[in-house]
C-alpha cells in the first residue's frame, strides 16, 4: 500500500493558504492540512508527522521560533518558509529552513522543488470526456 506524503501548511485564512491547497493537491499526489496559528501547527505536527511543513513568514508569531522548534524536535520534517523579502529570507535561513521562498514565485516551480524535495509524482492532468 502506497502511503501519501502529508503537507502541512501553516499560514493565515485567506487566498494564499486556499492557493496552496489546490495548488498542492491538483499538481501532487499529496494529503494536505492547514492551520493558522504557531499553537495549532505544533499540536497537528505532533499527531500527524507531516513530511513536509508550509510556513508563512505573516503568521502571528515569531517564524523563525517556529521554524527552529520545528527543526530541533521533528529534523526530518522539510521545512519550507515563505517570506516576503531578504530580510525574511535571511531569519528563515538562520533558524534552519530547508527551503526558503520569496512569495510570487510560480507555482509550477514550487511544486518542482516540492516533487524532488518529498520524491513524489506529478498527477497526470485528467483528460476531458469528449461532449
Amino acid at each position: 500500500m502506497n502511503t501519501k506524503s502529508l503537507i502541512l501548511i501553516i499560514s493565515p485564512p485567506g487566498d494564499l493558504q486556499i492557493g496552496l491547497q489546490a495548488l498542492l493537491t491538483t499538481h501532487l499526489d499529496v494529503d494536505v492540512l492547514a492551520v493558522s496559528k504557531e499553537s495549532s501547527a505544533l499540536k497537528v505536527i505532533e499527531r500527524n508527522n507531516p513530511a513536509l511543513v508550509i510556513l508563512d513568514q505573516d503568521i502571528p508569531g515569531n517564524t523563525a521560533t517556529l521554524v527552529h522548534n520545528i527543526k530541533t524536535s521533528w529534523p526530518e520534517i522539510i521545512c519550507i518558509v515563505l517570506v516576503n523579502n531578504d530580510q525574511g529570507r535571511q531569519k528563515a535561513i538562520d533558524a534552519g529552513g530547508d527551503l526558503i521562498v520569496i512569495k510570487g514565485l510560480p507555482g509550477a516551480m514550487l511544486i518542482a522543488e516540492i516533487r524532488k524535495l518529498l520524491h513524489v509524482e506529478e498527477i497526470e492532468p485528467k483528460e476531458k470526456p469528449n461532449e
